[in-house]
């Protein structure tokens, strides 16, 4: 996906396949794509580095809204506690830009609150439309929270409309571009084998605090009436909202309804109750009868900090997919990975950024990825829920399989190239023998072939 909009397709195609809807947020890929472009660094060395200063923009954000807080040791406090946020900036991608945003969208409210400029609710809803942005299933949680506030209080202060108005005028051509471009045939269901977190132990692992904060968000209640008491309604309010977006696909699938994709809705609940901790530790700190509590405050944060950061790197260390992040591409699976870099290489400079691939999803989807050329289909679990993905892969099957077909699938997808390797082989026991003279070969490295169809 940052790979198509780096070479400057419209974003709002979807970049695998070149067609509308494009049906994931892309601010993310957008900004990648922009500093690849404007640095001149790879997009894949972008990837491993921006997790850290996305890191480090995540602590000042929580530290921001702390110090607003409380003066005292809110900004130290809650600095600290994003630490324990560190394993969203574990790998790249779009879903780790949302405890930057949060913080700030929290921020505003309260500015909001205790100054009543209306400035700062337009700030909070734009920080909300880039929340929608960067993942809308982590940011609807946060939209639905707004808006049971707003209409709790729309009586005595309309105005709270404003911020969930705003971020939907924000991401409204997002919605847009996917309404008009629903594709006959689309499940409008996310792809994978993920019926499991629609049980009721994943729905109450969503919404639980980790146990060692209960005693801290049990002390944060406590501490209601010393806190700007209509900033506290409203994260109460928003909480609850939380809890019950992330509760409510499971009661809808037991009773017989769709299923939805929920395991996305706990992110935001996650880090809000970072909030009552920090509410909770800040209480503490200064009901506890004993001098010096700069002191307490440091060594509270020295703990969060060395705990973030040793969970961190131990997340890091025992993490399946860490095993292969930071190693060389071509040594992962021998000649299958050495060929997808040969074959991605000749692309990227023999052939046209729109130019069609067809070949084993599995295949297309890597090499999407490092050549950013439209493919037919990529594998199960990554298809677009807006397009027709099981037609898509039934065309790839007939194509090997049935020569008749070939040359309709061909001008159904404005195919230009064709890719043999060994999955195309094992799967649809086809080999380059299997093509006669319409096609010729532009390319080989071992099992993989580019075949390229002649023109009369």
């Amino acid at each position: 996906m940052i790979r198509g909009i780096y070479l400057g397709r419209n974003p709002f195609l979807d970049q695998h396949y070149n067609v509308p809807p494009n049906w994931y947020p892309f601010l993310y890929h957008a900004l990648i794509a922009f500093l690849a472009r404007l640095t001149h660094i790879s997009i894949w060395s972008l990837m491993i580095w921006t997790p850290l200063i996305f890191a480090l923009i995540m602590v000042f954000a929580w530290y921001k809204l702390g110090e607003e807080l409380d003066k005292d040791y809110g900004g130290l406090l809650f600095g600290s506690l994003a630490f324990l946020a560190l394993k969203s900036q574990l790998f790249p991608n779009p879903k780790e830009l949302i405890p930057i945003f949060l913080p700030l969208f929290y921020l505003e409210y309260y500015r909001y609150f205790r100054d009543r400029e209306n400035r700062h609710l337009l700030y909070s809803g734009l920080l909300l439309g880039l929340m929608m942005w960067s993942h809308y299933g982590a940011a609807l949680p946060v939209l639905a929270g707004t808006i049971a506030y707003a209409l709790i209080e729309l009586k005595r202060n309309p105005k709270l409309m404003i911020p969930p108005f705003l971020s939907l005028a924000v991401f409204s051509p997002f919605i847009v571009n996917v309404l008009l471009h629903i594709h006959p045939g689309s499940t409008m269901i996310v792809e994978g084998k993920w019926l499991s977190a629609l049980s009721w132990s994943s729905a109450l692992h969503r919404i639980a605090s980790p146990s060692w904060t209960l005693p801290i968000v049990t002390i944060a209640f406590l501490s209601l009436r010393k806190r700007n008491l209509e900033f506290w309604n409203f994260l109460i309010v928003v909480i609850i909202s939380m809890i019950g977006i992330n509760v409510t696909p499971t009661i809808v699938y037991d009773l017989g309804g769709p299923a939805v994709f929920p395991s996305r809705f706990g992110i935001p609940l996650s880090y809000t109750y970072l909030i009552l901790c920090g509410f909770g530790i800040d209480f503490l700190i200064k009901a506890l009868k004993i001098p010096r509590k700069q002191i307490l405050s440091l060594t509270f944060s020295f703990l969060l900090i060395i705990y973030g950061s040793w969970s961190f790197i131990a997340c890091n260390y025992h993490n399946f997919s860490s095993k292969y992040t930071y190693k060389n591409f071509e040594d992962l699976a021998g000649n299958y990975t050495k060929g997808l870099v040969k074959v991605s290489e000749w692309i990227r400079e023999n052939t046209e950024r729109d130019a069609y691939l067809i070949g084993y999803p599995y295949t297309l989807e890597w090499i999407a990825g490092f050549t950013g050329r439209p493919v037919v289909a990529v594998s199960y679990g990554h298809g677009n829920p807006f397009l027709d993905m099981e037609q898509r892969r039934k065309d790839i099957e007939e194509f090997f399989t049935n020569p008749e077909k070939r040359e309709e699938i061909i001008k159904k997808y404005n195919i230009k190239y064709i890719i043999l390797d060994p999955y195309t082989k094992r799967s649809f026991n086809v080999t380059i023998d299997d093509f006669g003279d319409n096609f010729r070969i532009v390319f080989q490295w071992g099992e993989f072939y580019i075949l390229e169809k002649n023109i009369k």
